[in-house]
């Protein structure tokens, strides 16, 4: 990662809680790469199938897509330092010809690279753009954008109980949310049938997110000095605050459309 060097950034970079937190893992939220695998696996698709992954993080599901299947895929990303971790992926794991970066703001990427055989986005519910604010407005734009028969494997926090309106205030300033029902209905309006859906465990969620909240905190007391590092306490407290209240209220879950 630039600007990482054995828990230490380098002078001039600017700490970021998503940079730290998510360092060596596949997939950048509570689910396992061995459930995305799964659940890409019944949409039977064939070597070569197009599949755009939005907001690919470091890459991890991507890459697992082009070697396990073969797919080739467009693994779409607005963060540079993520960027630069999927092309030095790609290159490690000699995935250069399957899987390919592009740096930019999801609704361009897709109505550029559309039509796609498969869409994959995991905690990337800005996939339509910041006017887009319901569910249903996700999915109706998801339908632009596929081949038909076309699948979507959508992974995202899904709200399990009514929340104290305060927590749902918090954690809603960072994208769509809705209940398990809200996102298959969302899907279902706009023609997708839900062939499989999976929820995460609760001890899935715990690791998660104390594994996160413990990469960053081991960074803070190896970097006491650094411009930025008061920001990011607080980031990371707020985030800690955030999921602690909200568990009971929030798991995650994984689903694979069909859009027929």
């Amino acid at each position: 990662m630039p600007g990482f060097r054995g828990g230490r950034y380098k002078r001039g970079m600017v700490p970021d809680y998503h940079h730290i937190a998510y360092v060596g893992l596949d997939v950048a939220n509570p689910v396992r790469i061995e459930a995305v695998e799964a659940a890409a696996e019944r949409a039977a698709l064939s070597a070569g199938s197009r599949v755009l992954d939005v907001g690919a993080g470091t890459g991890g599901v991507s890459a697992a897509l082009a070697r396990r299947f073969g797919y080739h895929v467009h693994a779409i990303e607005r963060d540079r330092v993520m960027v630069s971790h999927i092309v030095a992926r790609a290159r490690n794991e000699g995935l250069e010809d399957r899987l390919a970066v592009v740096q930019g703001q999801a609704p361009e990427a897709l109505e550029r690279l559309a039509p796609a055989d498969m869409v994959v986005a995991l905690g990337s519910n800005r996939i339509a753009g910041p006017d887009v604010t319901s569910a249903a407005g996700i999915f109706e734009t998801l339908a632009t954008v596929l081949a038909r028969p076309g699948y979507v494997l959508w992974g995202d926090l899904v709200w399990t109980a009514e929340a104290p309106e305060p927590l749902r205030q918090v954690v809603e300033l960072s994208g769509v949310y809705a209940t398990d029902e809200g996102w298959r209905g969302a899907a279902r309006s706009a023609g997708f049938d839900c062939l499989s859906v999976e929820m995460s465990p609760q001890s899935l969620w715990d690791a998660f997110f104390d594994g996160a909240d413990a990469r960053v905190r081991a960074w803070l007391e190896v970097n006491p000095g650094v411009e930025g590092v008061d920001t990011l306490r607080l980031r990371a407290d707020q985030i800690r605050a955030t999921f602690d209240f909200g568990r009971p209220y929030l798991g995650f879950g994984l689903y694979l459309f069909r859009q027929a």
